[in-house]
Parts: structure tokens; sequence; C-alpha cells
């Protein structure tokens, strides 16, 4: 059975150690520096805690099932998990568990932990899943996760994502929106990218970005003409003139932005 161990409690002892050896020998930025060093020499230690065994050995000969047990009981002890026992979970072949465990487990800490372990493994079992959470009722930081590897798989879940666009909610579509200008040459997404450019004129650097990601010269004349709206602060603006020319276009209009607070601060003019 895996002890519920606080390696990361124990690394932090080896720290203090560490310093107090070398008070008035090193620098506290130095000992900063060291940290990784440090943390790689900590993991061949051996520590009674781990009966006698080192925070890189200790997990090796446990199976997939204790580990992911072992991680899910930390979390509920509130113990510190350790990146050993995260990188074991990772090697091992956990996949399955994993994904199994993310459909009954409730907790919060699990789930982005074990979402980042799936996405280290570049497991695309979990492509589905996340489409599910990106389109339901999870808290922000989980849809955050899955969004970065959806837009990572992007091409692969783009058909699935254009099949029920019309029956996501807004804040669905918003983080589908990212993962869709990670694809490319396909009419459907830029007619989606489009719409949404033109519905959401309160985030138009946002959206400015994923035309200018997604790269359909054809968007030019929407972004053509957005430029030109006189109520555009500086951000806006400078978004928008990126996005254009990211897609082979040119604007050379001059405007006047003295008055902004963000173009003050750029280029250094005091307020008045």
């Amino acid at each position: 059975m895996i002890k519920i161990v606080d390696i990361d409690g124990l690394f932090e002892e080896y720290i203090s150690s560490f310093v107090k050896e070398n008070i008035g020998k090193i620098k506290p930025e130095e000992i900063e520096n060291e940290i990784p060093v440090l943390y790689e020499k900590f993991g061949k230690e051996t520590l009674k805690e781990l009966d006698g065994k080192t925070p890189e050995t200790y997990y090796k000969d446990f199976s997939a099932e204790e580990l992911v047990f072992a991680l899910i009981e930390h979390i509920k002890s509130g113990v510190s998990v350790s990146d050993f026992l995260c990188e074991e979970i990772t090697k091992k072949d956990t996949e399955t568990l994993l994904l199994e465990k993310l459909e009954s487990e409730e907790n919060e800490e699990f789930t982005v932990y074990a979402m980042n372990i799936l996405n280290d493994k570049k497991s695309l079992k979990a492509l589905d899943k996340y489409l599910e959470i990106v389109e339901w009722d999870y808290p922000e930081t989980v849809k955050e996760i899955a969004t970065e590897f959806l837009c990572e798989n992007a091409e692969k879940v783009k058909d699935k994502i254009l099949g029920g666009w019309s029956e996501y909610s807004v804040k669905a579509k918003y983080y589908f929106c990212e993962v869709l200008s990670n694809t490319s040459g396909d009419e459907r997404v830029l007619a989606i990218l489009l719409e949404q450019f033109a519905i959401h004129a309160d985030e138009l650097p946002l959206y400015a970005s994923y035309l200018a990601k997604f790269g359909d010269d054809k968007a030019l004349p929407f972004l053509y003409t957005a430029i030109e709206n006189e109520k555009l602060n500086y951000h806006e603006f400078e978004e928008l003139r990126f996005a254009i020319e990211s897609l082979g276009g040119t604007y050379d209009k001059k405007r006047d932005f003295t008055k902004d607070k963000l173009y003050k601060k750029i280029k250094g003019i005091e307020e008045n």
C-alpha cells in the first residue's frame, strides 16, 4: 500500500538544511537558482518516511490502480501531490483509469491533476470528455485546461464542434472559437469566426486574434471595416492592425490616440 507522504514538505526541510549549511557562503538569489539541482539531488536521497527508498524510486513498483488511488488520497487528505507521484502516473498505463475517475470524481483539484497528466500522456481518448467539459457546467480552470488540449488537436475535433454549434451556449462558443481558430482552410470555420467577431464588438482584440490565427485573408474586408471605427481605443486599434498585417494587408491611415490612457503610458506621455 502506498504511504500518503508529504514529499514536498520533506523537500522544504531539505532546502532549509541546505540554507543553514550555506549561510554566508551563498546569496539568496543563488539558492533560488540552485533549487532545480537540489530537487534532483533530493530525488536520489533515501528517506525513512519512504521505507528507505528514494522519492524517484518509491512509486515505481506500484500498479496503475494504486498510483491513481494514492493521488486521490493525497488530495482528500490535504497532502501536497509531489511531481514524483505525477511522473510515475504519467509513465504507467493509467489513461483509461484516469478517464473513468474523471467521470466519477467531482473534486476539482483531482480533475485538474488528472487532466494535466492525460495531457502529458497526449491522450486522444480524452478529447470527447474535454468537449463535454467545455460544453457543460465545469469550473473555469478546468475548461481552460480542456480548451488548451483541444487547441492542440483542433483538426481532430473540428467536425464535432461544427456539428453541435447551433446548440452550444454563448460560453461554450467562447471557448470553441479559440479551438476552431487553430484549424485552417474550412469555410464553415471562417463563417463562424466572422459571425462571432461581429457579435462581440466589446471583445474585438480577442476575436480579431482568432481571425489572424485562422489565417484566411477573406477576413480582411471585415477587419478593415472594424478598424475604421473612430471610437476604438488604442489597444483595440493595435490588435486590429496586427490582425490585418498578419493576413497580408496594410493599414497606414494616421489616427489620433493622444487622449488614450494606454497610448500615453506606452509613449511616456504624462497625464495633465
